[in-house]
């Protein structure tokens, strides 16, 4: 019996991801356990999460997921490079997990790898340099994509750095740099992609388009592509006016934060480097909420998923020391029988600690702090919900059980 990890999202949970589950068991076997590693309540593309993460959780076991275990923030904010290494530094501590399977729009684990090993090289470093200071205003994702360029070409390069690659390529570079005994498995993206925003009508639909068709009062629609097993959960969550989430409930906020400070000579915040930090206090002044804020900051240097990590990180007081430290904690958000069995597993050899329960005290300083800073968070995420919830909500929480 093998033990699969997914580091996923599920924001939310919907047709795409449960053919993954699906095509994991075809290859490994219909026994095959499954943990999910699932961002909180806020998400890689520096966004705040469209439903809390118990009841993605619990959609997730509804459909086949065994353990769901969470990537904390500031982690599961972070650049695909820094999720992808705390989500696996999560797996690899937990001491039982077998294979990460992931999902790529390549589908070819060969190529994958073979580009993972070329990005790690002293090589890549040193033309990723050199490409830097004769284009200073290009962002990260741009001349990656010409450092990468200079060794398989312009054409295969270009191919090669979609979303989904690139986290691929991350989630490799990873087991690879932590000699991690996690073998590696991928799945080959169906349907629509990453940022597709258009529900599709014969094959699966991005979170984003579901998302949208939320927004734009199309819920039919939506749900339509929210597996049947889960689809009441994420209907019933919606109609108690516990989501969608609005980050725009906390533009005051935002705003304000940014209003009431001054330009520094150097941020520490994480993402926040280079002038981005004065330049979001700058355009503070013009902007009148996130939305705006983001446009108006926005430069080929300072791409929109970058700006918004910078906003949340600021806010919180990230720095890159905090964001790429080792993730000391994980917690348990949802789970079924088999997943008792793999958590009582995981609980005799993890190398970090597993919280159960919300009153969970931790022990080590470091993982104290770690999870001071994502309740703190989550109590602000609280805010972006349509009728609001208590700040310790989260912190009252049990794991969903399936039994």
């Amino acid at each position: 019996m093998k033990t699969v990890a997914i580091i996923s999202e599920y924001n939310p949970f919907h047709s795409g991801h449960l053919h993954q589950v699906e095509k994991i068991r075809e290859s490994f076997g219909a026994d095959t356990r499954i943990v999910a590693i699932m961002s909180g309540n806020y998400t890689q593309r520096g966004e705040i999460a469209f439903l809390d993460k118990s009841i993605r959780a619990k959609m997730a076991v509804l459909c086949g997921v065994n353990l769901v275990l969470e990537l904390p923030f500031p982690y599961s904010m972070g650049s695909a490079e820094i999720f992808a290494s705390a989500g696996i530094s999560i797996a690899d501590a937990l001491g039982c997990i077998d294979y990460l399977s992931f999902g790529s729009e390549l589908g070819d684990l060969s190529l994958l790898t073979d580009a993972a090993n070329i990005m790690r090289g002293d090589g890549f470093a040193r033309d990723l340099l050199e490409i830097q200071k004769d284009h200073p205003a290009l962002g990260h994702a741009a001349l990656t994509e010409k450092a990468l360029a200079l060794h398989i070409g312009a054409e295969k390069a270009k191919a090669l750095l979609t979303p989904n690659n690139i986290l691929a390529i991350e989630y490799l570079k990873a087991l690879i740099r932590r000699e991690s005994k996690i073998m590696p498995h991928t799945v080959l993206r169906e349907g629509a992609g990453y940022g597709d925003e258009t529900l599709s009508q014969h094959s699966h639909s991005s979170a984003g388009a579901i998302r949208a068709a939320i927004r734009d009062a199309r819920l039919t629609d939506a749900a339509a592509h929210i597996p049947p097993a889960c689809r009441k959960e994420f209907l019933d969550e919606i109609a108690s006016g516990n989501a969608p989430t609005d980050e725009g409930r906390l533009d005051s906020a935002i705003l304000s934060y940014f209003r009431l400070n001054k330009p520094t000579a150097s941020s520490k915040i994480l993402d926040a480097e280079g002038g981005l930090y004065n330049r979001l206090i700058t355009k503070s002044y013009e902007a009148n909420d996130i939305f705006g804020l983001t446009a108006l900051t926005e430069t080929k240097k300072f791409t929109r998923a970058r700006i918004r990590r910078a906003i949340w990180y600021s806010f919180f007081g990230v720095t890159s020391s905090v964001a790429r430290s080792t993730p000391g904690f994980t917690r348990v958000l949802a789970l079924d029988k088999e997943g008792q069995a793999i958590l009582h597993d995981a609980k005799k050899c993890a190398g970090i600690p597993i919280v159960t329960k919300p009153s969970e005290m931790l022990t080590e300083k470091e993982a104290q702090r770690q999870k001071a800073l994502a309740d703190r968070a989550d109590a602000v995420f609280q805010l972006t919900k349509p009728c609001g919830t208590s700040g310790s909500f989260a912190m009252r929480s049990s794991p969903f059980y399936k039994g």
